[in-house]
């Protein structure tokens, strides 16, 4: 068995380690939970994520649709991973994708697209609707938080695993890499009853979670229980 090197761990939960990663490559943060680098735009990196499953064949992939993470889905499947559901959380994601949704899908050796149904999808591609009761996300231990986007339909992902990780997709932005500050605040948002209706979302949000990793920004890690309510608490502020 191999055990875990402890120091490549912590370091691997670290910005340093994250801002340093060459974008487009898988990196590991956490047992079987994986940050990858996609665009930048306007100095700011996009981030997507992977979950391995237990039986370590099958992925989830979280917000992987841009052209320097293609590759790297391609590598996935060649290495025999059977990627199971490509999960969107927002609008934003699908505005930066390379292709349409189909092409994406068959990139990704046929994985469905599981996204909001209220999502503005540009291409006639069938895509699984995100909010309801999946047996693939189930095993997964994931469950789907529907709150107001910045057009009225985002996500938040939730999967059991690793103590709790949150994947908030841009409903909660994380603080600059160049930032000494680890925290979240709310995205702007043009629609003051969106903003409002994220707050309140928030504000109620009674999961426990360890991890939290956004799209965009610093991810939080081995978070206790009195910084969770602290992010909470400033996330949900109106």
């Amino acid at each position: 068995m191999k055990t875990v090197d402890k120091m490549e761990v912590l370091h691997s939960q670290s910005a340093e380690f994250i801002e340093k990663g060459e974008t487009g490559k898988f990196l590991k943060l956490i047992p079987d939970t994986f940050l990858i680098k996609g665009d930048t735009h306007n100095g700011v990196f996009n981030q997507g994520y992977a979950i391995r499953h237990l039986n370590r064949r099958d992925m989830i992939l979280i917000d992987v649709v841009e052209k320097s993470t293609k590759d790297a889905v391609k590598k996935l499947v060649e290495e025999g991973y059977n990627i199971k559901g490509i999960l969107i959380t927002c609008d934003a994601v699908l505005n930066t994708a390379y292709a349409d949704l189909k092409t994406i899908s068959e990139d990704a050796g046929g994985a469905p697209v599981y996204a909001h149904p209220r999502n503005n999808i540009k291409d006639n591609f069938k895509t699984k609707d995100i909010t309801k009761k999946d047996k693939v996300l189930d095993s997964f231990d994931i469950n789907i938080f529907d709150l107001p986007g910045s057009e009225g339909a985002s996500v938040v992902v939730y999967c059991d695993l690793n103590d709790g990780m949150l994947f908030p997709g841009e409903d909660a932005v994380g603080s600059d890499y160049d930032s000494e500050l680890n925290t979240f605040v709310r995205p702007e948002k043009k629609n003051a009853n969106n903003d409002y209706g994220l707050a309140e979302s928030w504000a109620a949000f009674d999961t426990s979670f360890s991890y939290l990793f956004p799209r965009k920004g610093k991810p939080g890690f081995n978070l206790e229980e009195g910084h969770q309510i602290d992010i909470l608490n400033k996330l949900g502020k109106s």
